[in-house]
């Protein structure tokens, strides 16, 4: 089966509520479909996560990523056996260096490929499921900064509604200690028993890190995510051997090599896996493997895809022997519509993998027409 030819398809995905960081405020996703098509007349989906990423190298515009695929990956790749990921893979290095998330779309798009052609979900071709589903970090991707009361009554609604892991951001430039304030009035709504991670995406000195952790582990907190710059792994291991929750690193790690010098700094307790972010599935399986050999636990998961992304992830949840925590659940949480046929219903509390053929998705060819960029 060899690959006949390649689809780009830009897209402007609106929200349904602004997404707010502590380094900026996601309004829309402009993500990019990449669609492969086999000699033998299958395709295969995969996606570019492409937005502005305030606390992560590596993310161009929506015209950028549209160029490295239509320059410099696809011509790249055209004609190569679809099967031989390897090959692929030595291609698309030779071609351009980095561009990890761009490289996962077609990585993605190949396993739904394969997956498809050989009537078998993804998740067969990387080892077998261990993992039927997963409870859903809720809610959406994550609560956004706001003011604490706001943020406790929508901790409030969502334990109500059934979620039982809560994620939400961290990282306020005119008060830090407002970031304690938040977790203290979110454990007065919602009790002890609810486990919750946050996120501080990186934004403060690692000092004040310290600092608001200590007194964040008086209230109950499971999780917390990239405490440090992304460049500054000592910085990062200081804030682990300082505090006594588990530290996930993120943004450091794009690739096998960046989770050996996280490993090599002894500065996380455990490594969030975005197989749409980090190289794909391929990708996504060798950093498994290195960090069960540490000792490393596994957060899996996604920053914020359509449906086409997320299938992604769950064919990377399924192979995983073990699981710290939960990940995102339906992009209609945060989208206004998800782009893919059956889409997984919003507020769902826990996400059951699929078992249908490669990533096991559909596109609903009239919503993505709604929202292409350039129709």
């Amino acid at each position: 089966m060899k690959i006949d030819r390649v689809d780009v398809i830009p897209l402007s995905l609106p929200v349904k509520e602004p997404l707010v960081e502590s380094h900026g405020t996601f309004s829309h996703f402009d993500h990019v479909l990449v669609r492969i098509h086999g000699d033998n007349g299958i395709s295969g989906l995969g996606e570019v996560e492409c937005y502005p990423s305030f606390e992560r190298i590596g993310c161009e515009t929506q015209a950028g990523i549209v160029s490295v695929l239509k320059e410099q990956l696809i011509p790249s790749i055209g004609g190569l056996d679809a099967s031989n990921i390897n090959a692929v893979w030595c291609a698309m290095n030779g071609a351009v260096v980095g561009f990890m998330r761009v490289k996962a779309a077609i990585d993605n798009a190949l396993y739904n490929l394969i997956g498809k052609t050989l009537g078998v979900p993804a998740y067969e071709l990387l080892g077998g499921k261990v993992q039927d589903g997963y409870v859903v970090e809720g809610v959406g991707y994550g609560i956004s900064i706001d003011e604490p009361e706001k943020m406790a009554a929508k901790a409030a609604q969502a334990a109500e509604h059934g979620y039982r892991q809560l994620e939400f951001k961290a990282g306020d430039a005119a008060d830090p200690s407002r970031d304690v304030e938040r977790l203290r009035l979110v454990r007065e709504a919602i009790g002890t028993e609810i486990p919750i991670k946050i996120d501080f995406n990186g934004f403060y000195e690692t000092k004040t890190a310290i600092r608001l952790i200590r007194e964040m582990e008086t209230y109950g907190v499971q999780w917390i995510e990239q405490p440090a710059k992304y460049w500054d792994l000592d910085g990062l291991a200081r804030v682990r051997n300082a505090v006594g929750v588990t530290i996930v690193a993120d943004e450091p790690v794009d690739d096998e090599y960046d989770l050996m010098r996280l490993i090599a700094a002894d500065a996380a307790d455990a490594v969030h896996i975005k197989p749409t972010i980090k190289g794909g599935l391929t990708t996504a399986r060798k950093l498994l493997v290195i960090a069960e050999a540490a000792g490393m636990q596994i957060v899996p998961g996604t920053s914020a895809p359509s449906g086409v992304g997320m299938a992604a992830a769950h064919a990377f949840i399924a192979i995983c022997p073990n699981l710290s925590g939960g990940a995102h659940g339906s992009p209609s949480d945060i989208l206004v519509e998800d782009i893919v046929k059956d889409p997984i219903p919003a507020g769902s509390t826990y996400v059951t993998i699929s078992d249908r053929p490669g990533l096991g998705i559909e596109l609903n060819e009239e919503v993505v027409e709604r929202y292409r960029v350039g129709a």
